[in-house]
């Protein structure tokens, strides 16, 4: 019935029953199919994850498969021993392709490809890839070459003792090379096979991980950005149908120092921000051109003393806020404030019931296909957190811990995907209408209800707030320093509203309003 009216007679039926008792179950509704239909990543490149470090013979491993409409967890009898280097890479289907830990490449069969072995090179050869793999975080990625259904780039670090002892440095070995591989399913009766391996692309001394990559927005030609070591330079390469075509190095932001060994590089969902963060060099939020390979703008945000050794990094699907995970919390921050650092809220502290004797602390974070994020841990872990609702603000991004359960033991880290499909329609808050009961705090009024042009907001604290039209987009959002406020609202439409009120830390109100004449 809805889809037959026209724009006008549909804004009549939603301004007519917001008056009726059970308004908001319809309304409710509607929100879960727009989100469900518009946050699954369409291409299913990042579909499988494949995890676990377990020696058992009978489950060593666990593959994640996220699909439409379910998420399927296999236990896997892989022999190799997944680190803190970690991609796999999946055809468009979702169906699983390959996968590595830095020193070599399996196939969907746990067999490794042609050619898909030794691809750890110096101090990864002698002293890691015989035992746990590489220890590089995000020292691993792999990408689908732009044009083609069946080659695929695979991007790797080596690394070598390339500082002396004694020099006060915390771990001596460093990578200089940034190698790169084609892997081409077709061949070897489409098992596949590593035709073109150890091609070095970058000579330097480099960042012990974070290799990253993001799409450009025609999604022709992928941008991979490599950090230089003890230095604010950033390698960029570009990759077209035509392969690697374009290299230059480009300097911004603060210097990172000889500490860059934890941490997580990523890209917003939009391409518009890349962000390089941890413990020791704060978070580092750069404006990115992904027409023309560009960083700018740079903001570096201190974590001061509330975070740990150990933490990660991940955007909203909607690119709005940043999650930074840090051993024992995890906090967002809101890009659409005007002051980034100051938006900061603590969503979630380790919570760990007595059952687990193993914890999952909070570490490497990663988006997946299903627009959820989930959250590994430090040491050895058999259960994954997951932020169920991440476009949402503060805490109704919802941080579910332990929930996913694994049959194997995983180590430190997650894969190294970047973002694959559109996430550009995905700025709905899926929870915004989770709970439409009254002011959650006496010490806040909203009134009247309904308004007709101004709002009334009485709070014993600084707050900010956020209104949401029916369908769970942001309308309108204003931070207030005084007790009592009137807020004008006359470009708004008559209809329904949710609003939201919030400090710093906490949601202290959230409700319903109605603008009417």
């Amino acid at each position: 019935m809805l889809l037959a009216m026209s724009g006008n007679r549909l804004q009549m039926y939603f301004e007519n029953i917001c008056y009726m008792k059970y308004w908001y179950i319809i309304i409710f509704s509607i929100v879960q199919i727009v989100f469900i239909h518009v946050c699954f990543s369409q291409v299913g490149y990042g579909n499988n994850w494949v995890l676990g470090n377990s020696t058992s013979p009978e489950i060593s491993g666990t593959i994640i498969n996220f699909r439409p409409d379910s998420i399927n967890i296999f236990s896997s009898d892989k022999s190799m021993f997944m680190h803190a280097a970690n991609t796999s890479m999946s055809d468009a289907e979702g169906n699983l392709l390959f996968y590595s830990n830095g020193c070599e490449v399996a196939g969907a069969n746990n067999i490794l490809l042609l050619n898909g072995g030794s691809i750890g090179h110096g101090n990864l050869a002698t002293s890691f890839c015989n035992s746990i793999g590489s220890p590089l975080t995000q020292g691993i990625l792999s990408l689908p070459q732009p044009g083609s259904d069946y080659l695929y780039y695979l991007f790797y670090l080596d690394l070598q003792l390339t500082y002396e002892f004694p020099t006060g440095l915390y771990f001596p070995f460093a990578p200089t090379n940034l190698y790169y591989g084609i892997i081409d399913m077709s061949s070897n009766n489409n098992l596949g096979s590593m035709v073109v391996k150890d091609m070095s692309v970058v000579s330097d001394t480099l960042s012990r991980g974070m290799l990253q990559a993001v799409q450009n927005d025609d999604g022709s030609c992928w941008w991979i950005l490599m950090p230089e070591s003890h230095s604010n330079c950033y390698y960029t390469l570009k990759l077209t149908s035509n392969g690697i075509d374009t290299i230059f190095k480009q300097c911004q932001g603060i210097v990172w120092d000889d500490e860059d060994r934890t941490g997580q590089a990523v890209f917003s969902q939009n391409g518009k921000k890349y962000v390089r963060s941890n413990y020791f060099n704060g978070l580092n939020i750069f404006d990115f051109d992904s027409n023309t390979g560009i960083l700018s703008n740079p903001i570096n945000i201190d974590f001061g003393l509330d975070t740990f050794y150990f933490s990660g990094a991940v955007f909203s699907p909607n690119s709005r806020f940043i999650y930074i995970t840090a051993y024992n919390n995890i906090f967002q921050f809101d890009l659409y404030a005007s002051d980034i650092a100051n938006s900061k809220i603590l969503v979630a502290e380790l919570n760990t019931p007595a059952n687990i004797s193993n914890k999952t602390r909070f570490n490497q974070a990663l988006l997946a296909p299903n627009g959820k994020i989930y959250i590994g841990g430090t040491s050895s872990h058999n259960y994954l957190h997951i932020i169920q609702n991440p476009n949402c603000y503060g805490l109704n991004c919802d941080v579910d811990q332990y929930a996913l359960e694994m049959p194997a033991f995983n180590l430190y880290g997650l894969p190294n995907i970047p973002c694959f499909g559109d996430w550009s329609e995905s700025d709905i808050c899926d929870s915004i209408t989770n709970n439409i009961s009254p002011n959650v705090s006496m010490d806040l009024k909203v009134f009247p209800n309904p308004f007709n042009n101004e709002l009334h907001i009485v709070s014993k604290a600084q707050f900010i707030l956020e209104i949401y039209d029916s369908f769970g987009r942001l309308v309108f959002t204003k931070q207030f320093d005084s007790a009592q406020n009137i807020v004008t609202l006359d470009f708004l439409l008559n209809s329904m509203y949710f609003y939201r009120v919030v400090t710093k830390h906490e949601l202290i109100g959230q409700g319903k309003i109605v603008k009417s004449e």
